[in-house]
């Protein structure tokens, strides 16, 4: 069928999902460009927007972790 991909809940996907990159939909093509410009400098390697979605969903578990009782 052609034309943007959607996903199952019929929101267009974004280009780095379409791409093949797994990822919530929370996380955003915006929050992935920021989380690259933030961390880049501190790292000797390009980060990619799949480096960018692991360390996005990383800080979400320590931050499930840091708020349990």
């Amino acid at each position: 069928m052609g034309g943007q991909e959607h996903d199952r809940g019929g929101a267009p996907r974004s280009d780095e999902r379409a791409a093949g990159l797994a990822a919530p939909a929370w996380i955003t093509p915006e929050l992935i460009r920021l989380t690259i410009e933030v961390w880049q400098p501190y790292y000797a390697t390009r980060l990619t927007a799949e480096d960018a979605v692991i360390m996005i969903q990383n800080v979400g578990r320590l931050c499930v972790v840091l708020s349990r009782e």
